[in-house]
């Protein structure tokens, strides 16, 4: 999905390059910005390089942002073992942001089996501080693997301590928490990890949005996130029921069909509105629409 930013306010647009599924770092950055017509928003400028992850990023003021449109253009030169390269970028400025409204505890309330099918570890701990603790025996999974997921300790140091991961680093098999330990794990310390159904929920929240966003205006949008729980719930169970049945007609193949139902039904009745003339509030002119109506056409 496009990067979005809010009408009026500052933030920072961002891009990474990739060569052969990893990440490059690039000598240097410069970053030219157009209108969504065409005219220049931004002179070329320095962008900012990050040393380890090779993230550039430039930030957006609110005289970029100051009108709010779609595929406004980001024109990146990049520097990179010596040859410069270029890369385009579209992004939005619109009146309202979505974020994500539901996590693995909501999956859980709506569908409890979900619970005993999410993958579950354990491990005993090579050390720990504040706000992490460290396992170079059995983490060996890629960056991020558990981020999202819960972390407990069931014995030794630190026992019934329960956690949220907030990111996983391969190189040292570290687990950041938060918030910190009461308690910080020693290598006594026996954990159970439970991974989080964040990259499912994340994938179906980038498929909904895409959805919304072919119907036209997004720009001139005005949607709540929790206009979208109950969609991104169902859809989010959907795939998972899909992802564990093993053929037709068996119990995950017909939750999977039942939730593509609930979905269709609560996308189908959702309502979205335009703010057009920004008035900031939906005149009687300006009205209410289902997404599954006609489709309604870029201004």
């Amino acid at each position: 999905m496009k990067q979005q930013f809010l009408k009026e306010k500052s933030g920072t647009i961002q891009l990474s390059v990739y060569d052969s599924n990893r990440a490059i770092v690039p000598d240097s950055a410069k970053i030219t910005l157009y209108t969504a017509s065409g005219g220049t928003l931004q002179a070329q400028a320095d962008a900012s390089v990050d040393s380890t992850t090779g993230e550039m990023t430039y930030s957006l003021t609110t005289t970029h942002t100051a009108d709010h449109d779609l595929n406004y253009k980001a024109i990146w030169e990049y520097v990179y073992n010596g040859t410069t390269y270029y890369e385009t970028q579209l992004f939005d400025v619109v009146k309202s942001i979505l974020s994500i409204p539901i996590t693995d505890d909501d999956l859980y309330a709506e569908l409890g089996t979900l619970r005993d099918t999410n993958e579950q570890v354990q491990g005993t701990a090579s050390g720990g501080g504040a706000a992490y603790i460290d396992d170079t025996t059995s983490r060996k999974e890629e960056n991020d693997y558990w981020k999202g997921g819960r972390i407990e300790i069931i014995s030794g140091t630190g026992v019934n301590q329960k956690r949220d991961v907030t990111g996983f680093t391969q190189s040292t098999s570290r687990l950041a928490v938060s918030p910190d330990w009461t308690t910080t794990p020693d290598t006594t310390s026996i954990y159970r990890l439970v991974k989080s159904f964040y990259a499912k929920i994340n994938q179906c929240f980038e498929e909904i949005e895409t959805m919304i966003y072919n119907k036209g205006k997004r720009h001139s949008l005005i949607l709540e996130s929790s206009q979208i729980k109950y969609p991104l719930l169902y859809l989010t169970i959907h795939k998972i029921c899909q992802d564990n049945a093993d053929e037709a007609e068996d119990k995950w193949d017909r939750l999977a069909i039942r939730y593509m139902e609930k979905f269709d039904k609560a996308f189908d009745t959702m309502t979205v509105e335009y703010d057009e003339d920004e008035s900031g509030t939906i005149d009687l002119d300006e009205e209410t629409h289902h997404p599954s109506e006609v489709r309604i056409f870029r201004t």
